[in-house]
């Protein structure tokens, strides 16, 4: 048996040839000789690749817009049918907003608003049919389009959210976590424009026009526990048709969500719903869509990956690999992911993965040539990108949708009086972003939590500090020119509407929340008003940092066996396993409200809404460690003979305060303006896991100034430069989330690789 194939019709890796040993020297023979014979003689068996062979690559992102070098040249295709697939992620409400974005090599200021990324995707599509006039062009996207949602679209139920997706042609799509935020059925109530109940929302939602968006949603991996169907007829799958000429051919879209759903969202908004393993859903219709002949496949998938340093990572890469090793044979040629906000272009053994940040500031361009005699994307044809929207200032040829920003206009003109209210004021040209520093602190988040201390006390509740979710900390507080700030920059940064309550946890319990911060592969981090804690490396690669010290808000040390009245959010206790038991001993209000009327209460005392201090968490090396312990023994048995509780809570505390601030200092001059913004962009989705590395020494000493509780009296002396950033570094956690320990580190010497996870953004996340 003579078995003769032409190169093109060959998919790299997607085809081996079978038989018998004399059919392989055949094939040797037709090699040397060059025969040819016609490729539809011969069914060709997908090529057998393990999972330890399957490679992660990253793919070059130079260009801030489409040119002719970036892609396949459509002469060679003549034969072959056109296919663009244009994609977005995590859009979360945000019509109207801008931000920082980091996409390939570039950092871009003002990114985003959706009237301008209509456009770009308007003319990414142009551009794609002037070179193939006969091609076929899919807008999808990833999941979290509405949910945590600013008030001009939040106001509204996100309708104009999905409004604007339909003026923009986007009409394929999957679930993220987010659109569980208020239930399936109120999601699938705007995506159809059905009018709500009467009384049900505010007037301008009741009065807003609803009209179905032709959103098709396509889920497989969430189905009703009582028969496992996909609920409200929502699709596993669905094919498309695609032409060019009298050729046709079909792409078939499978859909998934992140299997970390139960830490994402409130347990009665799963209650009905089973959530399935993503890789092995996608084995399963993969193989559904190759028997029905369809072998041009793209997964959208709301589960994280990152492109960082040129290493692709995340939970979506896991996916893959477990898919891989699941169906060496399957066809999934494209995956577009989503949840941890980040930017990302790679490939994982035959499939090409993207990320297009988050809040409408970039957006995946992939383009291939389906051969119809295949059904598949012919070997090498299929390229993909993820480019920026970039701002007025930085492309002033790209002219926002008018369509667009007429629906946008219309949202603002119907919030604008709750919106505008101007609630509180600051120094002109003063920042308080979620840009994090090493130790995972930022400003937003510290302030959310004082507020909600500061409301809980004016209304007399009781209560010792606040924790809350990086995640559920969602923007920058944006300040006006003037230095005022809005009604709506406050919903931005706590738009969930979620109950602050007062719960009674242990020291332990405490303790336990904080640690399961620094588990391998950790989801959250915190942020703490009313206390301080210190953290430190540990030899468990498991648990590669854990809490060291924590102190109360008077500077004494936590006693484990002691209770203690912590604000948190329900939300929080409902989801995560360490709340687990805490007792509920007072309501506090709503989110979005109590951080509004702080900002009131502060202007109304004359006070300027300032960034706190980042002074709450610390990173100690051992011998720091080891000498604050020595310290803080001292201290106390010096407090046995007399001195006050609260003079050694000051002490204690002093001990802390300046012990990482020069080391935060140092690094912070030595970080870029690229790892900053990451950092930023990861605000709402990853926690750090650090990896193993030797330290420098630091030596500790007290330095006796008369100065308050809240005051730093520890200084550093360095013997050597301390940069944290080399030994600590950014990860996703296998969540979606959603650094690399020891352990890591000795896989990248096996294998090439650094596994990085992708960190899910918690529903609060």
């Amino acid at each position: 048996m003579l078995i003769v194939l032409e190169e093109k019709e060959m998919k790299n890796h997607r085809r081996v040839l079978v038989g018998s040993l004399a059919s392989a020297a055949l094939m040797s023979l037709f090699l040397v000789n060059n025969g040819s014979v016609k490729a539809d003689e011969v069914v060709q068996p997908r090529q057998v690749q393990q999972s330890s062979e399957v490679r992660v690559t990253t793919n070059q992102d130079n260009a801030k817009k489409p040119n002719n070098d970036q892609w396949a040249n459509p002469a060679n295709y003549k034969d072959d049918i056109p296919v663009q697939v244009l994609g977005i992620n995590d859009l979360h409400g945000n019509i109207d907003t801008t931000g920082k974005a980091y996409v390939g090599r570039g950092m871009h200021y003002n990114a985003g608003n959706v009237a301008r990324l209509s456009s770009y995707l308007n003319n990414a599509e142009s551009d794609f049919k002037e070179k193939n006039p006969e091609g076929n062009t899919f807008r999808v996207e990833a999941g979290d389009m509405v949910g945590a949602s600013p008030a001009t679209s939040s106001l509204l139920q996100d309708e104009p959210t999905m409004k604007s997706l339909k003026a923009m042609n986007v009409n394929i799509g999957t679930l993220g976590n987010h659109e569980f935020d208020e239930g399936l059925g109120e999601f699938d109530r705007i995506v159809e424009g059905k009018a709500p109940q009467k009384g049900q929302f505010n007037q301008e939602e009741q009065n807003y026009p609803h009209e179905n968006s032709n959103l098709q949603i396509v889920i497989s991996n969430v189905v009703n526990k009582k028969d496992q169907t996909v609920p409200f007829n929502w699709q596993p799958y669905l094919t498309k048709e695609v032409k060019a000429g009298n050729k046709s051919s079909k792409v078939g879209f499978i859909g998934v969500v992140t299997a970390d759903m139960p830490k994402l969202t409130f347990a009665k908004n799963l209650k009905d719903y089973q959530i399935l393993d993503p890789a092995e859903t996608i084995a399963k219709y993969d193989r559904i869509l190759q028997n029905q002949g369809v072998n041009a496949i793209v997964v959208l998938a709301h589960t994280g990956v990152s492109t960082y340093k040129g290493k692709t990572s995340g939970e979506a890469v896991d996916i893959l690999k477990k898919l891989y090793q699941i169906d060496p044979n399957n066809s999934v040629d494209l995956y577009v992911a989503a949840h941890s906000h980040q930017y990302a272009n790679g490939t994982v053994g035959r499939t090409k993965i993207v990320q297009a940040n988050k809040f409408s500031m970039a957006y995946d361009d992939a383009i291939g040539y389906i051969d119809p005699k295949t059904n598949d994307f012919v070997n090498g044809s299929l390229i993909t990108h993820v480019y920026p929207v970039m701002s007025p200032k930085e492309d002033k040829f790209t002219k926002a949708d008018p369509k667009v920003e007429a629906i946008i206009k219309d949202a603002e003109n119907r919030t604008s009086k709750i919106t505008n209210s101007v609630i509180g004021k600051t120094t002109p040209g003063t920042e308080i972003s979620t840009t994090l520093n090493d130790n995972k602190e930022n400003a937003v988040g510290d302030l959310v939590v004082d507020a909600q201390l500061f409301e809980a006390r004016k209304k007399g509740i009781q209560a010792d500090f606040a924790i809350t979710n990086g995640g559920g900390v969602r923007s920058n507080l944006n300040i006006e020119n003037d230095g005022s700030i809005k009604w709506k920059s406050a919903q931005a940064v706590q738009p969930f509407n979620n109950q602050i309550q007062v719960f009674n946890l242990t020291g332990k319990q405490i303790y336990d929340v904080l640690n399961s911060q620094y588990v391998k592969n950790g989801e959250r981090y915190y942020l703490v008003g009313g206390m301080r804690y210190a953290y430190t490396d540990t030899d468990d690669p498991s648990h590669p940092q854990k809490v060291a010290v924590m102190l109360d808000g008077n500077g004494k040390q936590f006693d484990l066996n002691k209770t203690y009245r912590v604000i948190t959010s329900n939300y929080l206790v409902d989801s995560t396993a360490e709340f687990k038991g805490a007792k509920k001993v007072a309501d506090v209000g709503i989110d979005t409200d109590l951080f509004v009327d702080y900002f009131k209460d502060q202007t109304a005392a004359g006070k300027l809404i300032l960034a706190p201090e980042l002074n709450r968490k610390f990173y100690l090396t051992k011998p720091q460690l080891d000498e604050l312990l020595n310290k803080l023994k001292q201290e106390t048995q010096v407090s046995k003979q007399g001195t006050t509780n609260n003079d050694l809570g000051e002490k204690n505390s002093q001990i802390l305060d300046k012990t990482d601030k020069l080391v935060n200092k140092a690094d912070e001059t030595k970080t870029s303006e690229q790892e900053q913004a990451k950092k930023s962009e990861e605000s709402t989705k990853i926690i750090y896991v650090f990896s193993k590395a030797k330290r420098e020494e630091n030596t500790l000493k007290v330095v006796n100034e008369p100065v308050g509780k809240n005051s730093s009296l520890a200084t550093l002396t360095r013997s050597k430069s301390l940069n944290r950033n080399e030994s600590k570094k950014a990860s996703l956690p296998k969540a979606g989330a959603e650094d690399v320990s020891w352990i890591s580190w000795l896989g990248l010497a096996l294998t090439g690789l650094v596994s990085f996870f992708g960190l899910g953004i918690k529903k609060r996340n």
